[in-house]
This record gives C-alpha cells, structure tokens and sequence, in this order.
C-alpha cells in the first residue's frame, strides 16, 4: 500500500508541476548529536575562546544542550550557547538513518525533483555534508543537491526565499525533527495555499507525518 501511494504520488507531481524535497541533516539524515559550548549570558563572540576564556562555563552533551536551549540557563546561571566549534565537521559517529537517506536516493532519480538538505549548521559544514553524503556505504552523489546551512535561522523564511528565486513548485516535501522548525514550515503552508506541503517529523529515526 505505501509503495502504490508513493507512485501515485510521483505520478501526480511529474504531471502536474515541480516537487522540491528538503531534509534536515542533525538527526534526519545521520544521528549525529547536537553538542555547544556554554558561556556566561551577554558574553561577545570575541571572547568565546573555548575553557581559557573566563567567561566559559562548560561543554555541553546533547542531553545538557537541548535542556539549555530550552530553559536558557545551565546550573542555574543564564547563558549563551556557541556551536561554531561544531559547524565545520560533521562529528563522528555519525549514524545514517537509512529510511531518510532511502528517500532521498529515490527522490534523486526523479526528474521532477529538486532535493535540499537544509541544515541548522553555519554554511561552513556545507563541505562536511556533502562529503559525509558521498562516502556512505551507499553512497548519495550531491551533484545535483542543494546544501543550504542558516546557522540557526529560520527554515520557513530560508525555504520562502528560495521559492521566490525559483518558482514553479507545485509540492513542497520537508523532513526536520525540531518542533520549530515544523511550525515554521506549518505556518509557511497557509500563505502558500497553491502548493502542496508533505510536512514529516523524524523522532528517533521514525519518520511521522504532521502535515
């Protein structure tokens, strides 16, 4: 049944316009973890130096991130978060998910298809994607990918921009396991009631349609 909807749903886009499918990298891709350096709140990006500055706090884990980035604080003391020791390489190791990197082999094969990995990442690890993409045991060729890093931006306003330099799609296809970046493409949906969204949580590897 999901093969004979996914080939339904193939045939409807080569007829009937252009599909761009977009995917994030952390933890949609490869479970790679998410790790930040922690500074005293306020502190300027020339001082975060790493621990011989003296506003640094700690390295984070990803446990310790994620609860920071919500809650702004770590021990008690508010905080900035730096993740620019992490943008230029993609930490090992990194896991593929196979039902991601599956669909994006075959959405790769389909004239009608544009494929987009659209990362959190600054675009200096744009190099690192494509690189980790190209050496999978199965490996993905990225000839005729998009790698987009925002360094932190926000996705919908990123994949609007790109609709306006490129019109024409008919259906938008977005993979990403943050919950804001989900809403951000949700909310991109109703101002684009003209194009098709396919709008996919990845928890945990389990890819879990929201739209």
């Amino acid at each position: 049944m999901k093969l004979l909807i996914e080939n339904w749903r193939r045939y409807l886009t080569e007829q009937q316009g252009k599909r761009l499918s977009i995917f994030d990298f952390d933890d949609t891709i490869a479970a790679t973890g998410n790790f930040a350096d922690a500074y005293q709140a306020g502190t300027d990006e020339a001082d975060m130096t790493g621990p011989e500055s003296d506003k640094f706090i700690k390295r984070l884990d990803t446990e310790q991130t994620e609860m920071a980035k919500k809650t702004g604080t770590v021990g008690g003391v508010n905080v900035v978060l730096d993740f620019r020791d992490f943008d230029k390489e993609v930490r090992s190791p990194v896991g593929e998910i196979k039902d991601i990197t599956n669909i994006i082999r075959r959405r790769l094969m389909e004239p009608s298809t544009q494929v987009m990995v659209l990362t959190a990442r600054g675009p200096d690890s744009e190099d690192a994607i494509q690189n980790y993409l190209e050496t999978l045991e199965d490996p993905i060729q990225t000839g005729q990918m998009i790698i987009r890093g925002v360094a932190g931006g926000d996705k919908g306003l990123a994949i609007a921009s790109f609709l306006q330099e490129n019109p024409g799609f008919t259906e938008i296809e977005f993979y990403d396991d943050q919950d804001k970046n989900l809403k951000s493409v949700i909310d991109l949906s109703s101002k684009l009631p003209k194009v098709s969204f396919f709008i996919n949580k990845v928890e945990h590897g389990v890819i879990k349609p929201v739209k």
